[in-house]
């Protein structure tokens, strides 16, 4: 079990990452090339606080790196990471002592994302969405982790950033309806135009 608080070397981007999620990075800073050597070398976790205007904003991911994908001449690197929890940030330390990188002192994001809410989860089987790689679009046990729904729908980072800090279960639901209802409204207007140049 993750301690309350800990320190985590940080990579700092305008980017979300959800447990399970996967994403390839390309490294070409010095800095941060020596951050995933040591990485890949201690196969330890990194973070990733959310940066939102040039300023690291208060939630970020703990990501793993997957693979290494290649390198260049230049010995810039392109990896392949996947999201393995959530953090919330108390500090951030730009550059650690004998480091080119920095650090976030962090605490875990314990927040339940589960719902059981009804109106979400006839959205869900509607829009048919696949909510894990190993139930696809059936949804199993008493609730339905809003968190899968997000993944599924491909929420851009400043979303998921959104829902992330909402205080309340409610307007989570509340939140992820929306989303849910526009993706809905695309799909619709998806289908009337494909119908449309069919007939065309």
């Amino acid at each position: 079990m993750k301690p309350k608080v800990y320190r985590i070397s940080a990579f700092p981007l305008n980017l979300i990452l959800l447990p399970g999620e996967e994403i390839p990075l390309r490294i070409f800073e010095p800095r941060y090339k020596q951050l995933i050597e040591e990485c890949l070398e201690s196969k330890l976790p990194f973070g990733i606080p959310y940066m939102n205007n040039g300023k690291i904003d208060e939630i970020g991911s703990e990501v793993e790196v997957v693979k290494l994908v290649g390198r260049n001449a230049n010995d810039d690197m392109v990896i392949m990471v996947r999201g393995k929890s959530l953090f919330r940030t108390i500090d951030y330390f730009p550059v650690l002592p004998n480091k080119l990188y920095g650090a976030t002192v962090s605490e875990p994001l314990n927040i339940d994302f589960t719902t059981t809410n009804p109106e979400l989860a006839v959205k869900v089987k509607t829009l048919k969405l696949n909510l894990s790689s190993e139930f696809g679009t059936l949804i199993t046990g008493v609730g339905i982790n809003m968190l899968d729904i997000a993944r599924a729908i491909m929420l851009k980072s400043d979303e998921k950033y959104k829902l992330l800090s909402l205080q309340s279960n409610e307007a989570r639901e509340q939140f992820m309806l929306n989303q849910l209802k526009f993706v809905e409204i695309i799909r619709k207007q998806e289908l009337r135009l494909e119908n449309n140049f069919q007939l065309n």
